[in-house]
């Protein structure tokens, strides 16, 4: 019958094989896993970085185009106050012509 008997040497050796397996595990997969993953890691990063650096710049574009789009906006509101003042004088001038006509022409006959 066999039995399972184990001496210091066995385990040693089961021990130093486990551990020779698991440090070239770690130092053949894990580490360059671990660089990979650090190395996407800080390129993301970088993409980030520079996709918002990006939105910021639209975001100021933006802002000013209303800025400028809001001062336009008002000025030709402005204008278009001063023009409708104009056009109104010149109605009353008109109508006032008119009047001194027909009273001119009332006393010519």
């Amino acid at each position: 019958m066999w039995t399972w008997q184990f001496e210091l040497n066995d385990i040693l050796t089961t021990l130093t094989i486990v551990g020779v397996v698991a440090g070239a595990g770690y130092r053949l997969l894990i580490i360059p896993l671990l660089q990979q993953l650090d190395s996407q890691r800080m390129q993301d990063n970088l993409i980030f970085q520079e996709k918002w650096g990006v939105l910021t710049d639209t975001l100021k574009d933006l802002k000013d185009e209303i800025k400028l789009s809001r001062a336009e906006r008002i000025k030709a509101e402005s204008k278009q106050v001063l023009l409708s003042a104009k056009v109104e004088a010149l109605e009353v001038r008109v109508d006032d012509i008119k009047e001194e006509l027909h009273e001119h022409t009332a006393k010519a006959h």
